[in-house]
């Protein structure tokens, strides 16, 4: 059952995504888990990642403190949003209501080491008139813990 955060984004423990481009994303996450269960970054070919027409987001996880770093923003996900954020971090980009909320559910993604699905619209933006839908996938780093977390989207404008 989804869990709404204040009717802006709720989020989906089931992972039904709705795109099937998202849809392909996680599976081919999944295929690359490996014993471990969670993909290394370098599972992933860049040619692989670009075949999903520009709806590719690489965060840079920081644990302590707990911060993200935009590292790669599909053209798609930046034409949806309206900016290009490469090499910010969240924190900076969002104001903090909604960072707040984004940061509570990128840890569980981190915590869990499990995908974890969100939808709603894009307010966080400046964009609520824009539909969204995310699949949120952890990867790890040479030290076993997540290093990056590899996003999907899709828009709905």
């Amino acid at each position: 059952m989804p869990t709404p955060i204040d009717g802006w984004w709720q989020v989906d423990h089931t992972n039904t995504l709705q795109s099937p481009e998202l849809q392909r994303l996680l599976q081919l996450w999944e295929s690359r888990g490996g014993a471990l269960g969670v993909p290394k970054r370098d599972d992933f070919s860049a040619e692989e990642l670009m075949g999903f027409g520009g709806r590719v987001v690489l965060l840079d996880v920081e644990p302590a403190p707990f911060r993200l770093r935009f590292r790669l923003l599909g053209v798609h996900v930046t034409e949806a949003v309206g900016r290009d954020a490469t090499g910010r971090y969240l924190d900076e980009v969002y104001d903090t209501i909604y960072w707040a909320r984004l940061c509570q559910h990128f840890q569980q993604v981190v915590d869990g080491r499990r995908p974890l699905r969100m939808f709603g619209h894009m307010a966080h933006s400046h964009k609520p008139y824009v539909a969204a839908e995310s699949i949120d996938m952890p990867l790890i780093g040479v030290e076993g813990t997540v290093a990056m977390i590899l996003q999907g989207f899709n828009f709905e404008i």
